[in-house]
């Protein structure tokens, strides 16, 4: 499960925002966001949060959590096309991935071996990432009550947890680009 893979604790657990950084605009619905790396300058995207978001019922935590996931996945789409790196390269970020569902890990595979450009990683991730969204969208009527984010469908939910790790891989590998056209290097592993 992504939860599992991203040490999460608890499904109600709160967290503080990416990587300590502020959120550079307050007048925002979701807890994603871009913002300047302190230490470079460079443009990037929050990490997804782990935790819910906040919400009276299961079912406006699940909107808020697939509104969200939206976000996220535009808002690097965007920044990896302002890159405009033209030079295909490896995505790193996904040397040592692995995901529950079979399907998307032969994807996860493909992807261990491709070299893309800014813009196709960019396109990759908006496409992922929809995927992730839709498949959390379509199955509001399987959420369980106690864990909005979860589904009563097991393999499903394997299959939404996957869609969620690689869209969250293809975003720290465009944040890694990101920093290094900003500071002239390149970074040795992006596992993070």
């Amino acid at each position: 499960m992504a939860s599992d893979t991203k040490n999460r604790q608890t499904w109600d657990e709160q967290e503080d925002s990416a990587r300590n950084v502020t959120q550079p605009n307050q007048l925002k619905l979701s807890r994603v966001f871009r913002f300047n790396d302190p230490q470079t300058g460079a443009p990037q995207i929050s990490d997804f949060p782990d935790s819910n978001p906040t919400g009276d019922t299961p079912l406006e935590i699940r909107m808020k959590h697939f509104t969200e996931i939206e976000n996220f996945t535009f808002l690097a789409h965007v920044l990896g096309h302002e890159l405009g790196g033209t030079t295909p390269r490896p995505i790193r970020t996904v040397t040592d991935l692995q995901v529950p569902d079979e399907e998307f890990q032969n994807f996860v595979n493909q992807a261990r071996t491709a070299s893309v450009t800014d813009e196709e990683l960019a396109d990759a991730t908006l496409d992922v990432g929809i995927n992730w969204e839709h498949f959390v969208a379509s199955n509001d009527n399987e959420l369980i009550p106690d864990h909005p984010l979860k589904i009563t469908d097991v393999l499903m939910q394997e299959k939404i947890d996957s869609l969620d790790v690689i869209t969250e891989a293809f975003v720290r590998e465009i944040n890694v680009r990101s920093i290094e056209k900003q500071t002239g290097t390149k970074t040795r592993k992006s596992h993070e």
